[in-house]
């Protein structure tokens, strides 16, 4: 489907990818009056990663201290927006319960608790007795180190995105769904808009990609190698995000533990994941491998929340995300292509209404501090330090 507008010769900004990083810079251009917006996306808003991400808002495992703090501004620009949207749903600022067994772990959560402590972040070890009054629903092992991460949650990905996307439509930007941008279109080394698969041609004096995972196979034919992990099995970059049914009493906040990560999703569902589980995903295989790793999922969560023995299973979705080779985002524009701007990132989830926000004014032409930590053709090396407790937020 194509909405219904009526295009000026160049559109000032087209953003390629509805996701939650792409709904968020249009409801920020919008809200700017900054000109014509196109949003345009292969589906829908919010379908793709956003929709079968964990959704785990946090700046718990985030470095360096630039980076941390990147987050923890996003988290209190989730805090404004949902305000701004009348306390919705989708944002629950609920809290993290985590805890570690084994000795190398159950040491590093203590000093990660003591530098988000030394850094103002809401973070604190608790007795297994405080940790169940905290979430009585839950069973929680006495042997464990445990910690209570006050500030942080989750948000419902693909709910934020279409609230976002409404609002920006609201205020004059143009919404183009169902359609696959086949090509972007270059004059002199400059980016003069996209070319879409009916052979619709859209003109634009900037084009800003937030295709996520898929970015690579549009910026390769300009010659862009985007610094993206290799979406492959153990790569870090494919998971599984499980929906079980039939909870009752459901535990209320995010809870990570060795086995499994699991958070609310609705009145008596819980949303899975595990980071062994995601490591054995492979989205090509068929259906029943998948069956059985949410099986699997299933059986844990039988385990760990007395009310999720008779649960069933509602819906089982591989998620594949973008991992920047140094685990950053990359965001800015590209020196040897001008008029074209990318954001890709990992923590899409927690870091889109910042990201969104900074971008917005780099589009206006105020460079942000912040962003510059983060251009598209630094040099990266290495792999991004993920945890257990990171696969997808």
């Amino acid at each position: 489907m194509i909405s219904s507008w009526n295009p000026s010769p160049v559109t000032r900004t087209v953003i390629v990818g509805a996701g939650i990083v792409g709904a968020a810079l249009a409801d920020q251009l919008a809200t700017r009056r900054a000109g014509d917006v196109v949003l345009i996306d292969r589906s829908r808003p919010g379908l793709g990663t956003s929709r079968t991400s964990f959704g785990w808002l946090n700046a718990n495992k985030k470095l360096p201290r630039t980076y941390f703090d990147f987050s923890v501004e996003a988290m209190r620009d989730w805090s404004r927006l949902a305000r701004e949207f009348g306390e919705p749903s989708w944002y629950q600022p609920v809290g993290n319960l985590a805890w570690a067994r084994s000795l190398r772990a159950r040491e590093e959560l203590a000093e990660r608790v003591d530098r988000l402590q030394a850094w103002g972040y809401g973070a604190e070890i608790v007795t297994a007795s405080r940790a169940q009054r905290l979430e009585p629903n839950v069973t929680i092992p006495s042997d464990a180190e445990i910690a209570f991460f006050a500030d942080e949650g989750y948000v419902c990905g693909c709910q934020a995105a279409q609230a976002l996307v409404q609002r920006a439509t609201s205020r004059g930007a143009k919404l183009i769904t169902d359609a696959e941008v086949r090509e972007l279109v270059v004059s002199h080394n400059r980016v003069t808009g996209v070319r879409l698969a009916n052979g619709e041609l859209i003109a634009a004096e900037t084009v800003v990609c937030c295709a996520g995972w898929r970015s690579p196979e549009l910026l390769a034919p300009l010659g862009i190698d985007l610094a993206l992990t290799a979406s492959t099995p153990g790569a870090g970059t494919r998971g599984l995000t499980v929906t079980i049914d039939g909870i009752t009493p459901r535990p209320d906040r995010v809870i990570h533990t060795p086995e499994l990560d699991l958070r609310p999703k609705g009145e008596h569902r819980l949303l899975l994941e595990a980071y062994d589980i995601d490591t054995q995903v492979d989205i090509i295989r068929a259906n029943y491998h998948l069956r059985e790793r949410a099986q699997e999922l299933l059986i844990r969560a039988g385990m760990l929340v007395p009310g999720a023995g008779s649960a069933t299973i509602a819906e089982a979705s591989p998620c594949v995300r973008p991992l920047p080779l140094d685990g950053h985002p990359l965001v800015g524009p590209v020196s040897h292509q001008h008029g074209l701007y990318i954001a890709v990132t990992h923590s899409g989830i927690t870091l889109a209404p910042t990201l969104a926000r900074h971008i917005a004014l780099e589009l206006l032409d105020t460079e942000s501090p912040i962003l510059r930590h983060y251009r598209p053709d630094r040099t990266s090396s290495g792999n991004p330090d993920l945890g257990p407790d990171e696969g997808s937020y």
